[in-house]
C-alpha cells in the first residue's frame, strides 16, 4: 500500500454508499440492497500478490552463500478486483500487482486460481489479469459483473463496493458520491470519483457499484493522516478502464506518445521572475537527445502555449492533450521563443519504458 503521509493512501479501497433515494423502475431501492449484493458478490475477487526480492548484506554475501542462507525475501500484498467477462479477465489496480512474481485470485466460493498479468498501466494505475484453472482451462462457474457508465454518475448518488480490507474477504461498505472529477496529485490523468465510503488497506482494485449493480469505478486511493479510512476515498471512473482494456489485451500496455521534454508549469510568479510574455503554459528546461521534440527543433527555454489549436495552461493539460494521439501520429505545437510565436510539427513516437527515463518526462 502506498501512503503519502497526511495525504494519500494509494493502495487500498472499498467504497460503499447507503442513502435513501426515491424508488424507480430502473433503480434498486436501498431496501433491496442485500439481494443486489448477493447477486454481484461472486464477481468480486480477492487478490494476493507475491514479490520475490534479492537482498545483499555488505561484506556478508560469501558467508551467507557458504552456509546456504537464503538471499531472497518474499513480500505479499493484498488487494481486490472484479471479473469483467466470461473469458476470465479481472480488472484491478496496477499497484496491487506492479512487481509481483506470482498472483493468486480467490473467488467468493473460496476457489483459488493463479492469474496471469495480461497488461499494466501505471499512469492510470490499472492492471488486467486473466485466471485459468488446471491445464490452462477457463474456470467453470465464474460470474462477471456488468460495467456501467461513469459519465452518468451524479453527486449524491448512493454507491456500494466490495473489497478485501485488512484481509477480511468480500467486505461490503456503503456511501455516496461526494464529488466528481477530483484531482489529488497522482498524475496528469487524475479524474477521480470521490466518495465518503470507508476505504482501508486491501481494498485497492475493488469495484464501486451503483444501485443497478453496475461497476462505475475502481477504488484506488484515500486521503488520510493515519493510513486508514478518513472518509475521503477515490475511485477511477470505469470509462477510463474501458478505454484502455483493448490496448492491455493486445499490447500488454497502453502505447502512449511522448515529446521527450522536461518542463515546468508557468505561474504568474514564474512569469514575473523571468519576464516571460505569458502567464500560462509550459516552460521547457531540458530535452532528451534524439526524442521527438528534439527532432522537431524544440529548444531549451521554449514555452509551449498550445497543442493542436488548444491552449495549454499547465504541464498536466499538455500531457492529457498529447495522450489523445497514437504514437504514430503527429502533433502541432504552438511555442513562444523569446518574442516570437512559432508552430512546430512533432512526429510522435511511443513513450519508452519509464524506468529508463528521468522522472517527470513527457
Amino acid at each position: 500500500m502506498k501512503i503519502v503521509k497526511t495525504v494519500l493512501t494509494t493502495a487500498l479501497c472499498a467504497l460503499i454508499g447507503a442513502q435513501a433515494i426515491p424508488a424507480a423502475s430502473s433503480i434498486v431501492a436501498p431496501a433491496d440492497l442485500p439481494d443486489l449484493v448477493e447477486k454481484i458478490l461472486p464477481g468480486v475477487v480477492n487478490i494476493s500478490s507475491t514479490t520475490v526480492t534479492n537482498y545483499q548484506v555488505f561484506g556478508m554475501d560469501e558467508f551467507l552463500r557458504l552456509w546456504g542462507v537464503p538471499q531472497e525475501r518474499k513480500q505479499t500484498s493484498l488487494g481486490s478486483g472484479f471479473i469483467i467477462d466470461d473469458d476470465g479477465y479481472v480488472l484491478t489496480n496496477n499497484h496491487v500487482v506492479a512487481h509481483a512474481t506470482e498472483v493468486l485470485v480467490t473467488l467468493y466460493d473460496k476457489r483459488n486460481f493463479k492469474a496471469k498479468i495480461i497488461g499494466k498501466d501505471d499512469k492510470l494505475d490499472l492492471a488486467l489479469l486473466q485466471i485459468r484453472g488446471p491445464n490452462h482451462k477457463l474456470p467453470a462457474g465464474i460470474s462477471p459483473v456488468p460495467l456501467g457508465d461513469s459519465e452518468k454518475v451524479r453527486i449524491g448518488e448512493s454507491v456500494f463496493a466490495v473489497g478485501n480490507p485488512f484481509g477480511f474477504q468480500h467486505t461490503v461498505t456503503a456511501g455516496i458520491i461526494s464529488a466528481k472529477n477530483r484531482t489529488i496529485g497522482q498524475g496528469p490523468f487524475d479524474n477521480f470519483l470521490q466518495t465518503d465510503a470507508s476505504i482501508n488497506p486491501g481494498n485497492s482494485g475493488g469495484p464501486l457499484f451503483n444501485l443497478k449493480g453496475e461497476v462505475i469505478g475502481i477504488n484506488s486511493a484515500i486521503i488520510s493522516k493515519t493510513g486508514q479510512s478518513g472518509g475521503l476515498g477515490f475511485a477511477i471512473p470505469i470509462k477510463a478502464a474501458k478505454d484502455i482494456i483493448p490496448d492491455l489485451k493486445r499490447y500488454g500496455r497502453v502505447p502512449r506518445p511522448w515529446l521527450g521534454v522536461l518542463g515546468q508549469t508557468i505561474t504568474p510568479a514564474l512569469a514575473h521572475m523571468y519576464s516571460l510574455q505569458v502567464e500560462q503554459g509550459v516552460a521547457i528546461y531540458n530535452l532528451v537527445e534524439g526524442a521527438p521534440a528534439d527532432h522537431s527543433g524544440l529548444m531549451q527555454g521554449d514555452l509551449i502555449i498550445g497543442i493542436d489549436g488548444l491552449k495549454v495552461s499547465d504541464i498536466y493539460e499538455l500531457e492529457r492533450d498529447l495522450a489523445k494521439h497514437r504514437p504514430t501520429e503527429s502533433a502541432q505545437l504552438e511555442i513562444l521563443r523569446g518574442h516570437r510565436k512559432l508552430n512546430l510539427t512533432v512526429q510522435l513516437e511511443e513513450l519508452p519504458r519509464l524506468e529508463d527515463l528521468p522522472q517527470g518526462i513527457i
